[in-house]
């Protein structure tokens, strides 16, 4: 089993799509607030837990290559780049992107770009099929959920590539948190794919971790 990368920070809390671009402007801001932080509160660390169910559900023979949306400063990239693909990490924070670019400099087959999945174009590394593990954690609520899961079908391979997603459970979360999706619509995401997986991630259950494999009608 691979080493879990460590750090004594990360993600903070989390909030909805932005309404328009002066609220996603101010985000972005937050955001940068946030990653410039020396001690922020992780809400959700990547655990030995999670990470076994990574390599239990995702991870599979002949695998290449990884995608993870919104890395932060680059935890599970990394973690991804240890399990031997060559992975790349885009975060609309440029202050994330440069601390995961210092943070994790000598790792192989690792690298971080800036870049905003609400309101641009993919980028130009992300072609159909090319793909082998698209990773969205705890950020598809920021981002066009119909939007993004139609790319993300198109961008894995067509029967073996994953689109691996952490999300907050609505019924779950505590009042006055962030609540996350309803998990009516999270078993909506496990429609049109070869095969799907689904665990928690925590003993509450306010976490849950989707492993959908294979997407059909691409």
């Amino acid at each position: 089993m691979s080493r879990l990368p460590t750090l004594s920070n990360s993600l903070g809390s989390s909030s909805p799509v932005p309404a328009d671009p002066i609220d996603a402007l101010r985000k972005r801001t937050a955001w940068d607030r946030f990653y410039s932080a020396s001690h922020p509160q992780e809400h959700l660390p990547l655990t030995m837990y999670e990470l076994d169910g990574i390599q239990r559900h995702v991870l599979g023979a002949g695998m290449n290559t990884a995608v993870d949306v919104g890395s932060g400063w680059g935890v599970l990239a990394t973690a991804l780049a240890r399990e031997g693909l060559c992975t790349t990490g885009y975060d609309w924070s440029p202050v994330a992107v440069e601390r995961a670019r210092q943070t994790w400099s000598g790792e192989k087959r690792l690298s971080f770009e800036v870049h905003d999945f609400l309101t641009g174009n993919a980028p130009q590394a992300l072609v159909p099929g090319g793909v082998d593990v698209l990773a969205c954690r705890l950020v598809l609520p920021y981002l066009d959920v119909h939007r993004f899961m139609t790319d993300a079908r198109r961008w894995v391979r067509p029967r073996t590539g994953v689109v691996y997603v952490v999300v907050q459970v609505w019924e779950k979360q505590p009042d006055g948190y962030f609540r996350g999706y309803p998990n009516e619509l999270i078993e909506q995401l496990r429609k049109g794919w070869l095969h799907t997986e689904r665990w928690d991630l925590d003993w509450s259950s306010e976490f849950t971790a989707l492993a959908l494999t294979g997407p059909t009608g691409y």
